[in-house]
């Protein structure tokens, strides 16, 4: 209504031109112009909304991930994304806390005791977080690690750091893993030992991974915590199928419209950029992105986390749809599932210090389905825990 009387009212004022410049008539005219432009913004992006698919969240019994128990600290202790797969009939899955263990059974519900996971003489003292897996058609796996550097900033210490990512591949479903090497690393001097962040002073991580329906590249969808402020917020990156046994010197991230910079030290073009700089306290950034291909929606769906300063705190959960990954732009912009309300109520029972709502994702609970897979239907965990059930919805299409 408010549209029908601002257009009516300029009407209304005739239109005429005054001495060759614009009079109150001319005015008046550039305002009609102005307001349909304007109208017209407002119902393309009505439009396009309408065109997206959608999400319902609703309550579900509890289902907590096993996690790890840390003497005097929180039991079920999560604090990555958590990667499964299967292996005929059995579900495998990782939760990782400073190292990761692996867990299976007969289903998400069914899993037996931690199985602890070997890296390697070295990785196995180090910090590191198995945040993605791809299970290939010949059995073997592949795997992803967020890794955290100490001394970076302050001698002796671990924080604030700036992570990496390395490859890893194992031939026994992960409870051994062989070293690929580092494949995504920032600039090592884009740092800020400055930062009010006690967390990240640069670096690359917090990261997901798939492969493409093709099986033509591996995309890689992390966060960037560097120095440069244009280029934090969540990035993109590709690894070719081809050279998932050879990867060093192969990852490509995306950078003014290209997979042009190297994996290692190269620039980025967020595809969702950070709003305020992530080192000066009062951050504004989406992080942690958990993608899945969704087979209901034939897209894939990224979970975000939306911080609101240095600390993470969060503001909120959201969701962003492409059904195409080699088209970077193509990614909606992150529309709200869950707000800081309903991450307390979801994740009630955890420690207040650690019910942040942090690391959401989708595990399907179908036939065959993973964190990477899902249909309609899912289970939607922060934290390794769920207390609701995620819907997914076509354009148009109503709930039950």
């Amino acid at each position: 209504m408010r549209w029908v009387a601002q257009v009516g009212r300029a009407f209304a004022l005739g239109v005429c031109l005054v001495g060759g410049s614009l009079g109150p008539s001319s005015r008046a005219a550039a305002r009609i112009d102005s307001l349909r432009t304007a109208h017209s913004d407002v119902e393309a992006a009505a439009t396009q909304e309408e065109a997206l698919p959608s999400v319902v969240l609703r309550p579900a019994p509890l289902i907590q991930m096993p996690g790890l128990d840390n003497l005097g600290y929180n039991s079920h202790q999560i604090d990555s994304n958590s990667p499964a797969h299967w292996d005929g009939d059995t579900f495998f899955l990782f939760n990782s806390w400073l190292h990761p263990v692996r867990f299976s059974g007969q289903d998400l519900l069914h899993l037996g005791g931690p199985l602890p996971v070997h890296m390697g003489t070295v990785n196995d003292r180090l910090w590191t977080w198995i945040e993605s897996t791809w299970k290939d058609d010949d059995g073997t796996l592949y795997g992803a690690f967020h890794y955290e550097p100490d001394n970076l900033c302050v001698a002796n210490d671990h924080l604030p750091t700036a992570p990496k990512i390395g490859w890893i591949r194992s031939r026994d479903n992960g409870e051994t893993w062989s070293n690929l090497g580092f494949i995504l690393a920032a600039d090592p001097g884009s740092i800020r030992c400055d930062t009010k962040s006690p967390w990240d002073a640069g670096g690359e991580g917090d990261f997901s991974v798939i492969l493409d329906r093709n099986k033509e590249y591996f995309y890689f969808f992390f966060t960037s915590y560097v120095k440069d402020f244009n280029e934090q917020g969540v990035g993109v990156a590709r690894l070719r199928y081809a050279d998932r046994n050879n990867p060093l010197g192969k990852t490509s991230k995306w950078f003014k419209g290209e997979f042009s910079e190297p994996g290692l030290g190269g620039h980025i073009t967020p595809i969702f950029p950070a709003k305020a700089d992530w080192h000066e306290g009062k951050a504004d950034i989406f992080w942690g992105p958990a993608i899945h291909w969704n087979t209901h929606l034939n897209a894939y769906v990224i979970l975000l986390n939306h911080a609101v300063d240095s600390k993470m705190t969060q503001e909120g959960i959201y969701t962003t749809f492409n059904p195409d990954l080699s088209n970077p732009k193509a990614w909606n912009e992150p529309q709200r599932i869950l707000d800081r309300e309903g991450i307390l109520n979801a994740t009630r029972g955890l420690r207040v210090d650690q019910g942040t709502g942090w690391y959401p994702e989708v595990i399907g609970t179908g036939n065959g389905e993973t964190d990477k897979l899902c249909g309609r239907t899912g289970r939607f965990f922060m934290e390794g825990m769920s207390r609701l059930e995620i819907v997914f919805l076509r354009p148009g299409e109503m709930s039950e």
